[in-house]
């Protein structure tokens, strides 16, 4: 059996993004003008007020745009995955029967994600001071819950339907500690990237309100599908070690 290395998997998916970075961001651009107009509608429709039991314009708009935009981080994923795998270079936007198998095992993917998000709601409503514990616990298990069953990803990428969930937890057996890692250190890189973005856009608000809107739409867009290629890199790098035994 296998044991990962967390920091290793972590710098081989940052160095194929930054080796390979004009393919990310010929993959990227492809989607970037689409995410900036649904940007912008999203701002011009306005927030959904959830008061209203209705269902109104600002609440389909807001809808749409989120398909979308997952569907765009999909896409982009499965370009990054076949680029690496399979040295298949992106050709157009890909919107196909593989992008959308894969867009549904990232839903039930997130299902596991959400589950223990909930628990800890319930928790916190019921017991306060005990909520911070139990939302750390369920993070940490929320972490390797997802990291390994994403194993699957880059599979359906490839056009595998032979692998399951059930082959991609097996692969990572004895490995849950170092899946949390790399949970932890993907979650890291999100939440400096968007400080990165918060600062920037703080600035540009300081000289002009409609300046640091525009950089915090725009920033936003276009790091949610660096987002994209970044986890796409991380499972494969955890496809390539677990499953095709290539070395980091």
């Amino acid at each position: 059996m296998r044991k990962l290395s967390a920091f290793k998997a972590m710098s081989h998916a940052l160095t194929s993004v930054w080796t390979y970075r004009a393919v990310a961001l010929r993959i990227a651009l492809l989607w970037v003008p689409i995410m900036l107009a649904l940007a912008v509608v999203d701002v011009v429709a306005g927030p959904s007020d959830p008061a209203i039991a209705e269902l109104t314009t600002q609440a389909v708009v807001q809808l749409l745009t989120g398909v979308i935009s997952f569907i765009a981080a999909c896409s982009v994923a499965v370009n990054w995955h076949r680029f690496v795998l399979l040295d298949e270079s992106p050709s157009g936007i890909r919107v196909d029967g593989t992008v959308l198998r894969y867009a549904g095992s990232t839903l039930l993917i997130m299902l596991v994600m959400f589950t223990p998000a909930l628990l800890v709601y319930a928790i916190a409503a019921l017991a306060p001071p005990t909520a911070a514990l139990i939302g750390m616990a369920s993070l940490i298990l929320t972490g390797g819950l997802i990291t390994r069953l994403s194993i699957k990803l880059p599979a359906l990428a490839l056009g595998r339907s032979d692998f399951t969930f059930r082959d991609a937890w097996t692969a990572s057996a004895r490995n849950f500690w170092p899946c949390v890692a790399v949970f932890m250190l993907t979650l890291l890189i999100a939440f400096g990237c968007i400080l990165v973005l918060l600062v920037l856009a703080g600035l540009a608000n300081q000289m002009n309100e409609t300046a640091g809107n525009a950089v915090l739409t725009a920033g936003a867009a276009i790091l949610q599908l660096f987002y994209a290629i970044l986890n796409a890199s991380i499972y494969t790098s955890l496809y390539g070690y677990f499953v095709e035994g290539r070395e980091f």
